[in-house]
C-alpha cells in the first residue's frame, strides 16, 4: 500500500512518525518556493481598519474584480458583513464564507460576490476566478484548552507563517494580485507552523472518543505517534 501525504503546513517532524512504523518506509519530496502565473504586490499596513481598506479596494476595483478577506472567527465574519452594509448604506454587500457551508452554497456565493469575508475555510478549499485583493488580519481564533482552569477557551492568537503563505497563495492565479497584511509581526514571532490540534486539546476527551469507538483502545496506544510528548 503506498500513501501520498500532502500539504502546505505539514509540520516537519510528520515524516518521523511514519519511519517510526515497523516495514514503513518514507520519501519526502518538498518544494522549497512555489511561483505564481501572475505577480503578486505584498502591502504591510498594520494598524490599518479593515473596513476602511475593504472601502479604498472597493472603490478602486474594475469590473468583477473580486476581494477577500481573512478575519479571526465566524462571529467576525458576520459582524464585518453587517458593519460594511451599514457603513456603505447598502452601497456594498459582503458575503459570509464559513464551515458550516455547503459547497454549493459556498460556490453560489463566491459567483455571485464580489466582497467577501472567510476564516481559514477559504485557505484552500475554494477558487476564485475573479480574485484581485485579499486582506489578512494576521490572527486566528482557536479553542485552547487552559491547564489550570481545567476548561476549554476560545484564544485569539497569531497565524503561523504557513498559514499567512497559503491566504497569499490564492492570488496570482488568474491575474495580478494585492495582498495586504494588517500585520507587520517580528521576526520569530510567527511560528513557522500551526500547533498541532491534539496539543491545545484536553486528552480526557480524546481518550473517552478512543475507548468507545471501533478500536477499543485508550490515548497511550498513540503516544508514540504524537507531535510532542503530553
Amino acid at each position: 500500500m503506498k500513501l501520498i501525504s500532502s500539504s502546505a503546513m505539514l509540520d516537519s517532524s510528520v515524516p518521523d512518525l511514519y519511519r517510526n512504523i515497523p516495514g514503513c518506509t518514507v520519501s519526502v519530496f518538498s518544494l522549497t518556493s512555489i511561483s505564481t502565473r501572475f505577480p503578486i504586490s505584498v502591502n504591510r499596513v498594520a494598524g490599518e481598519n479593515i473596513l476602511d481598506l475593504v472601502q479604498q479596494l472597493y472603490s478602486k476595483r474594475v469590473r468583477n474584480e473580486q476581494i477577500l478577506c481573512f478575519v479571526g472567527s465566524v462571529q467576525e465574519v458576520h459582524e464585518n458583513c453587517a458593519l460594511i452594509k451599514s457603513i456603505a448604506k447598502g452601497a456594498i454587500i459582503a458575503y459570509p464564507l464559513v464551515q458550516s457551508q455547503s459547497a454549493i452554497d459556498q460556490e453560489k456565493l463566491i459567483e455571485q460576490g464580489t466582497l467577501l469575508f472567510s476564516t481559514t475555510v477559504a485557505e484552500t478549499s475554494l477558487t476564485f476566478p475573479c480574485l484581485k485583493y485579499v486582506i489578512d488580519t494576521g490572527v486566528i481564533n482557536m479553542p485552547v484548552y487552559n491547564i489550570e482552569l481545567e476548561r476549554t477557551e476560545l484564544k485569539e492568537i497569531i497565524a503561523a507563517e504557513s498559514t499567512t503563505k497559503q491566504r497569499l497563495g490564492r492570488l496570482g492565479r488568474t491575474q495580478p494580485g494585492e495582498f495586504d497584511a494588517l500585520y507587520n509581526y517580528a521576526p520569530g514571532e510567527q511560528r513557522k507552523y500551526p500547533v498541532p490540534q491534539i496539543c491545545q486539546s484536553e486528552l480526557v476527551n480524546i481518550d473517552f472518543m478512543l475507548r468507545k469507538s471501533r478500536l477499543l483502545t485508550d490515548i497511550l496506544d498513540f503516544q508514540e505517534y504524537f507531535p510532542n510528548k503530553p
